[in-house]
């Protein structure tokens, strides 16, 4: 049986899923690259060698404890570096983006949980993208943020988000998804006119009027010709 192979490109975009409640979901399509680097505790390895010869051998594992995640953004979003970097940033009663203040030096910093979610696409011969692969990392929390100017250039700024999941659950979760995910709010941001095996939502609140009870904050479903089913 032939290997399958599948042809992942671009960054489609990028959701980072809070652990509030109800949750929010920041979403942007402006980052230019991201990556995802294990942590891990390295195993050991240890050898009874006697003269010229191997005896035994006697090893130990290498353990995932998680991922570190780094993405940079083509433009500058106070709400998702507020919450990377654990500050707070302000508007106007008008709705407008007013300044963003930094946690106080010397301190413990309690930063939001969240779940980071990375969009790609598998592209066909033609380059249409035949699904959509989310990269998603659990308990993921952000650090300090570091700023970098330019004359004559647009400021991009990196950010570095450590996802470190509970015990025994999955550090990382690899989904195909037939399209991009609609982020549902309430039973108003329901798409108007679905189609089976095709329309896919993002639940951003628990308990929405037209989805099952199963379909919770953060998670996905696909609708079939009998409604929504969790994915």
């Amino acid at each position: 049986m032939a290997n399958m192979q599948m042809a992942i490109a671009n960054i489609e975009r990028i959701d980072i899923i809070t652990g509030d409640s109800p949750p929010r979901v920041l979403s942007f399509d402006s980052a230019s690259d991201a990556s995802a680097q294990a942590q891990i505790s390295a195993g050991s390895e240890k050898e009874l060698r006697i003269k010229n010869q191997i005896v035994a051998q006697n090893f130990s594992e290498d353990i995932v404890k998680g991922f570190n995640i780094s993405f940079t953004d083509s433009t500058f979003s106070p709400e998702v570096f507020a919450l990377v970097d654990g500050g707070q940033s302000y508007v106007s009663d008008s709705g407008a983006y007013t300044c963003y203040s930094a946690p106080a030096a010397g301190q413990v910093v309690s930063r939001t949980k969240c779940t980071l979610v990375i969009y790609s696409s598998e592209k066909d011969y033609d380059g249409h993208s035949l699904s959509f692969t989310a990269f998603a990392f659990p308990n993921a929390s952000g650090s300090p943020a570091s700023v970098s100017l330019r004359d004559g250039e647009f400021f991009a700024p990196s950010y570095t988000l450590k996802s470190r999941p509970s015990k025994g659950s999955s550090p990382m979760t690899v989904l195909s998804l037939p399209s991009m995910p609609v982020i549902v709010g309430s039973a108003a941001d329901l798409p108007p006119s679905p189609v089976a095996g095709k329309t896919v939502i993002l639940a951003a609140a628990s308990g929405i009027a037209g989805l099952a009870s199963n379909i919770s904050a953060g998670t996905y479903a696909l609708y079939t010709s009998s409604g929504y089913a969790a994915i």
